[in-house]
């Protein structure tokens, strides 16, 4: 079955939305190759197409029905088989339930929203919903595996199918969903306006070096002023304090009647619901007793002068590896690459 992968070209494009029932969400993405005609079925095929570090969310319909959770995909999906019968008229024809062909996506770090999206949430919005669709329709072609139902007839609700294609313009529609929002972006960044929703479906803008540049100052500048408040916070409890931050996988050295702890500091100006970490920051908190103080919502002046600030700490912090998501790839060059610039 060709797939119109009109989201091929967006690395900022990692979402999609399963619409379930079954009790185990968030253990992986299943399902058969084929429908009950024996043909192949756009929903299913879908699951084919995600990749590591994708964010499902999940739409569940005996709870709500609403989205309840998100995932992340661990690998590429597989062939596997399933045993599963249709609740449809053809599902009823084929009898009793055997093991067939499917595929198959592992996924990891099933976490709960703080705030589900309802399917009365989805209906409040249905307009802007409607345009999105429109909009992304009119720009990509069809079909674009659109994750909700619309018609005159009836109000908006879940597409009849398994696995459907996410826009990221439709996540940035609903605040609900900024932690999955900051957990899918490709290149970590600390936005001008991070909580604005897009007026339209954005395309792709090349960056200038006076702007990364400026990013790099502002970036410099909101770290410096957390690990300063961090620093002092420490001294004022009588602890001995270093910033090691240069030479070593954490960021500050706090030692007091022979204790020593070691603290991970991550500051930001936007609400932050998820964070960035290298390999080194995870294997370090994985060995050693690591405190992780967030200091988010700074406020940062045109002149690089920050203040204010919100504090959140979790002492003996340790990520989970089932919940770290993949954002970028480090790949190893192969041999045979040619020397000097490319021909023509």
């Amino acid at each position: 079955m060709a797939i119109n992968k009109w989201w091929g070209h967006d690395p900022n494009e990692r979402y999609w939305l399963e619409i379930t029932n079954r009790e185990d969400i968030g253990t992986n993405l299943l399902a058969p190759q084929a429908n009950d005609r024996g043909e192949e079925y756009w929903s299913y095929a879908l699951v084919r197409e995600v990749r590591p570090g994708d964010l499902v969310l999940h739409w569940d319909k005996n709870y709500g029905p609403g989205v309840v959770g998100y995932s992340h995909v661990r690998a590429e999906a597989f062939a596997s088989t399933i045993t599963w019968q249709s609740r449809g008229t053809y599902g009823r024809k084929r009898g009793e339930s055997r093991p067939e062909a499917a595929w198959e996506a592992p996924l990891g770090g099933y976490r709960r929203l703080k705030h589900p999206v309802t399917q009365a949430r989805i209906r409040e919005i249905e307009p802007r919903i409607r345009a999105l669709r429109d909009r992304l329709t009119e720009e990509v072609g069809s079909p674009i595996y659109f994750p909700f139902a619309l018609s005159d007839a009836r109000p908006v609700r879940a597409a009849q199918g398994y696995l459907t294609k996410l826009p990221r313009a439709l996540v940035e529609e609903l605040p609900e969903l900024r932690q999955l929002r900051q957990t899918a972006i490709s290149e970590p960044h600390e936005p001008e306006a991070a909580d604005l929703p897009p007026v339209s479906l954005p395309k792709p803008r090349r960056s200038t070096g006076y702007g990364r540049q400026r990013d790099a100052k502002r970036r410099q500048a909101v770290e410096r002023y957390a690990m300063d408040l961090v620093l002092s916070h420490y001294r004022s409890l009588g602890y001995e304090v270093e910033d090691v931050g240069d030479h070593s996988p954490w960021d500050i050295t706090a030692c007091k009647n022979g204790a020593e702890i070691h603290v991970e500091v991550k500051g930001s100006t936007t609400t932050r619901e998820a964070i960035d970490l290298t390999e080194g920051e995870v294997r370090h908190a994985e060995g050693v007793p690591t405190c992780l103080v967030v200091i988010d919502q700074i406020e940062l002046g045109d002149d690089l002068h920050c203040h204010g600030g919100r504090w959140r700490t979790w002492s003996g912090w340790a990520p989970a590896r089932e919940e770290l998501v993949a954002t970028a790839y480090r790949y190893p060059l192969p041999e045979g690459g040619h020397e000097g610039r490319p021909w023509a």
